[in-house]
């Protein structure tokens, strides 16, 4: 079975395309004897929709929002200098607990059918990249920016995690897109002043939209050798409202776009860059600069784009007609919406969180429900 992918389309009959439950991937990876000093992580970028993770027998991981990334630390499992085995149990069942909603049931032949209220298909499986990659003992674990404006000026205020020492030294840069850098500092927590600022505009507001600056941060340990780094890439912009309009850098804009789907022939919700290309250059020849990710989170490398070409995006959690609400389906929703903040907080393409798709909140027992989220 190809990874990324879903599976349903890639067999050559129905019992494959409408299975209902648990499926299994299997496969082996090499890990150099090299790493064995390094801190080793799995990363899933999205499985759809519940998964269980085993590496050589022993359990690393467990997730049951689909679309979103997940990840596990699994030096203690490995045998380095040696082929490693690596199980996903991958399940698609929906109940009136997960996110989105669906029911189940039992049919005469022994089959199971699956039920939603939903309006797409229930792709399944491992959509998008699996990478293994490793940090060292002293490592950035997140970073947080939030950006302003002051007339032609930028801020760019900062908040880099460290996981590991608390005695390292930092150096944090701001580089444009020429490789130069433009302002620095030396704290893990700042704000860097940016004269005469490239501002991040949408595509057809300015003549050089989507501009990103890269955000570079490296760690230094006592005899200044560098012991981690990272780039991120930053879009300085603003965005404020009030009873007239959504403004960006002060100034109104007008949304003109679409809802969409990750849908593609054979590969399902499967990452697939050409056609992800081929999307944006079809949305910008008919002039849109905006889309909502109906009706659950995106792959981070379509994020990625719309940040690089100026496209804005409402960005929306997994959860869809809500309804019989309980207290384990509130977990799952504030857990979707706290993921794909996580996820995609630094991004200047997103202007908005959709917290659910069609939530029926005419409903009575909606209020209390949609207060907590």
């Amino acid at each position: 079975m190809p990874v990324p992918a879903s599976y349903n389309d890639i067999g050559s009959d129905s019992t494959l395309r409408d299975h209902v439950g648990p499926v299994w991937y299997q496969r082996n990876f090499f890990v150099a004897k090299s790493w064995e000093k390094q801190t080793v992580w799995i990363r899933f970028s999205s499985v759809c929709r519940a998964a269980e993770v085993w590496v050589n027998g022993e359990s690393v991981a467990s997730h049951d929002i689909g679309h979103l990334p997940f990840q596990a630390e699994i030096s203690s499992v490995l045998k380095y200098g040696s082929e490693n085995t690596i199980t996903v149990a991958v399940d698609n069942t929906l109940t009136s607990d997960t996110v989105p909603q669906g029911s189940v049931k039992e049919l005469p032949s022994g089959r199971v059918k699956q039920s939603y209220s939903f309006d797409f298909f229930n792709y399944a499986g491992i959509d998008r990249p699996v990478v293994l990659y490793t940090t060292p003992s002293t490592y950035i674990d997140d970073i947080t920016v939030l950006t302003d404006i002051d007339d032609n000026n930028g801020f760019v205020n900062y908040t880099v995690i460290v996981e590991g020492s608390d005695t390292v030294t930092a150096k944090v840069s701001l580089v444009d897109k020429t490789g130069t850098e433009v302002v620095s500092d030396t704290v893990l927590s700042g704000s860097l002043f940016v004269q005469d600022a490239n501002l991040w505009w949408p595509y057809l507001m300015d003549p050089n939209p989507g501009y990103l600056y890269s955000l570079q941060v490296q760690l230094f340990d006592d005899d200044d050798s560098l012991v981690d780094k990272y780039s991120l890439p930053v879009g300085i912009r603003t965005i404020s409202w009030d009873s007239k309009s959504v403004k960006i850098n002060n100034k109104p804009i007008y949304l003109r776009g679409f809802g969409r789907h990750e849908d593609s022939d054979i590969k399902g919700k499967g990452l697939d860059l050409p056609l992800i290309v081929r999307d944006y250059n079809l949305m910008m020849w008919v002039g849109a600069n905006s889309y909502r990710t109906s009706h659950y989170p995106y792959a981070e490398e379509i994020m990625d784009l719309a940040d690089e070409v100026g496209i804005m995006i409402i960005d929306e959690c997994p959860a869809v007609n809500t309804d019989n609400y309980s207290d384990e389906l509130l977990d799952n929703h504030k857990k979707s919406l706290t993921e794909l903040i996580q996820r995609d907080k630094n991004r200047p393409g997103v202007i908005m969180w959709s917290a659910a798709n069609e939530p029926r909140t005419q409903r009575d027992e909606a209020e209390d429900y949609y207060k907590e989220i």
